[in-house]
């Protein structure tokens, strides 16, 4: 295995790259950088604008002063979908070859136009039959070349391309169970990005549910701007706390936030609902959250509150340790916007 590793996180408002140290115990984070994204190029996690994105690699490339071009991507969008079957039971290899003539029934995309995968989740009898039950992630083809040839166009090769919610498992995840933990509850892991949101629920380490939601923190600065009657920018602006010159206040900028704040956690919440309804005795014992929509004032609390569980921010710097030039201040500000770029990187996704 690599010395180090790349991931890339390609978002709508920005690209992200890290270099992780993966030989090193813990991992170290060694190089990451950042450069924002065209408005238009990456709509709800698809590419629209195939130059535009790479342009905006090749330039995170030049700032970041990456020593590879081999990377680990990820997708997460309305075009993946995931679903819990279960099938009869082969060894892995025969089972992977036999998805396409299997899962047909289960997805809303025809099997030939799709990339299948899977995760084993456990054995069980059926009418004395032996079966078994995955995961089953399927991603429309299309999509997924689009990315691929997107980042050949930059100039980089990549080597490994994972779901966005199971790499969240990997840098922000309890995999071993914590005092808030007992040995039947699991962990629901949230990433807010700008206009998509990742939602994994596991135990520990074994995934058991994945929503991705077509909404993020962009909605909010939206509902401010209408409600307001504001360019977008202010409104980002005033959403974050911070005052513009003949804009409405902070203050009435923050009602505006809150009420869309409240009506996104219930949309997290009916997923998560949706979860304990098909799977009886499960039990949401703790939420983290990562991604730039979760620095939203009061956010974690409110998911506390709607939600049922304790909730709060995820520590990528727990799994890997940051050598990077920056002050304490801007580790602490950067650390929620690396999450899947750094679960991208470390070892444990797909090849």
């Amino acid at each position: 295995m690599a010395k180090t590793r790349i991931g890339l996180d390609v978002g709508s408002t920005a690209a992200r790259a890290v270099e992780v140290n993966v030989s090193s115990d813990p991992p170290v984070l060694v190089r990451a950088a950042q450069v924002p994204m065209q408005p238009g190029a990456i709509d709800n996690g698809e590419v629209r604008q195939p130059e535009a994105v790479a342009e905006a690699l090749r330039e995170l490339w030049r700032r970041g002063g990456f020593k590879g071009r081999a990377v680990h991507r990820g997708v997460g969008n309305q075009r993946v979908v995931v679903r819990e079957v279960a099938l009869p039971w082969l060894p892995v290899k025969e089972l992977r070859e036999s998805l396409p003539y299997q899962v047909q029934e289960f997805i809303p995309i025809p099997v030939d136009e799709a990339v299948l995968d899977f995760d084993p989740l456990d054995e069980f009898e059926q009418d004395g039959r032996r079966m078994i039950r995955v995961l089953l992630v399927a991603a429309q083809r299309a999509m997924v070349e689009q990315l691929v040839q997107t980042a050949g166009a930059a100039k980089l090769e990549p080597v490994g391309l994972d779901l966005i919610p199971f790499a969240l498992i990997r840098s922000v995840g309890d995999v071993d169970g914590g005092a808030v933990l007992d040995e039947q509850s699991e962990e629901a892991l949230i990433d807010v990005g700008a206009d998509v949101t990742s939602i994994c629920v596991h135990h520990r380490a074994v995934p058991r549910f994945v929503r991705i939601l077509p909404s993020g923190g962009n909605d909010i600065t939206l509902a401010v701007a209408r409600a307001l009657g504001i360019p977008e920018e202010e409104a980002d602006r005033l959403k974050r706390g911070e005052p513009v010159e003949g804009a409405p206040s902070v203050e009435d900028a923050r009602r505006v936030a809150q009420g869309r704040t409240v009506s996104f956690v219930d949309e997290i919440r009916s997923s998560l609902e949706f979860y304990a309804a098909q799977s009886p005795g499960s039990r949401i014992g703790r939420v983290r959250v990562t991604g730039g929509g979760s620095k939203i004032d009061g956010f974690v609390e409110l998911l506390t509150e709607r939600l049922g569980a304790p909730s709060e921010r995820g520590h990528v710097f727990a799994a890997v340790r940051p050598q990077l030039d920056l002050s304490p201040e801007a580790l602490t500000d950067a650390e929620p916007l690396l999450a899947v770029a750094v679960g991208l990187a470390l070892p444990g996704g797909r090849q």
